[in-house]
């Protein structure tokens, strides 16, 4: 679980969720020092974390438009939609699409 390592909660809605990074986080120590990113694996986890109580099956479709780059305070916008099995996924901080994510989860 990423949630009190890697980011909060801000607000969760029938849409989606909020959520704020940590850039003290132990994660951006290794990806990359000096240049902190998100690592994609870690937003794909924080995505079925906001989905609730899910598993990952199988990813059909998975696109990073643009880095994330934690810095203080910094929000992004997980967009959840899809039903039953299918998912879908935007990530956005502020106006920016950051990534899509078609995901199978049980």
């Amino acid at each position: 679980m990423l949630q009190g390592i890697l980011y909060e909660t801000i607000a969760v809605d029938a849409a989606g969720a909020t959520i704020r990074l940590l850039p003290e986080s132990p994660v951006y120590k290794g990806h990359f020092p000096g240049y902190p990113i998100t690592p994609g694996v870690c937003l794909v986890e924080i995505a079925l974390e906001l989905m609730g109580n899910v598993q990952l099956v199988g990813a059909k479709n998975i696109k990073f438009t643009s880095p994330i780059i934690p810095a203080e305070g910094m929000e992004l916008r997980f967009n959840l939609g899809g039903e039953g099995s299918e998912r879908t996924v935007e990530i956005l901080s502020g106006e920016t699409l950051c990534a899509k994510m078609s995901l199978t989860v049980a």
